[in-house]
């Protein structure tokens, strides 16, 4: 569901999610349509006023970028400092910000612009090292006709993380791993780590 948000509640009552809201209207006027990609809304303290429904469940490790304590917020002290600094200088044209993680594996792109009404309200659109929907939830799973084994270690190395991250998390062996990896690459019909990246990223970031 993408025609809606959460907002943040007023004199700290808990917010609610809505079934549409103004500040989509404001995204889809500015990117023409909407898309799986996490919306938010901040100030210029970075507390957040609103966000899509994907946001949430997005902004989660290993992405560098998160919704902390109500406000939107970097891994690492010196992507705070970055962060905060380029919502303090966002006016009135789009504005870019890459945050790099901890491990420098994963990033977060940041697209920002003033709200139309309201200088003091940022949009801010993310792009992610991620893909912005599960194997399972995209469809990819089924078209692939993968195994229940095969979807889990695919969306794990959508995530980057390697072989033995994969069998380290699912608590199986780098060979059970590498052969799952084998019977996908089949499947898809590809022949390189790349190439399926790029198949899981194209099917699974709409």
């Amino acid at each position: 569901m993408l025609n809606g948000g959460w907002v943040a509640g007023r004199k700290g009552t808990p917010g609610e999610y809505v079934p549409r809201d103004g500040y989509d209207a404001e995204f889809e006027s500015m990117l023409g349509s909407l898309d799986a990609r996490p919306r938010i809304v901040i100030d210029r303290e970075r507390r957040v006023l609103w966000h899509s429904e994907s946001a949430e469940r997005l902004l989660t490790p290993p992405v560098p970028v998160r919704l902390d304590g109500g406000r939107l917020s970097a891994d690492a002290a010196a992507s705070a400092g970055l962060l905060s600094d380029f919502v303090q200088g966002i006016a009135d044209h789009c504005e870019s910000l890459l945050i790099r993680g901890e491990n420098r594996r994963h990033w977060a792109m940041m697209v920002a612009w003033c709200v139309a009404e309201s200088r003091d309200e940022i949009c801010v659109l993310l792009n992610l090292s991620v893909p912005h929907r599960g194997v399972e939830e995209s469809g990819l799973s089924r078209a692939l006709r993968l195994t229940a084994a095969e979807s889990r270690v695919l969306d794990e190395f959508a995530r980057l993380y390697t072989p033995r991250e994969i069998a380290d998390r699912m608590q199986v062996s780098l060979s059970t791993v590498r052969s799952h990896l084998k019977q996908i690459h089949a499947k898809a019909g590809v022949e390189t780590a790349v190439q399926l990246s790029q198949l899981v990223r194209g099917y699974c970031s709409c």
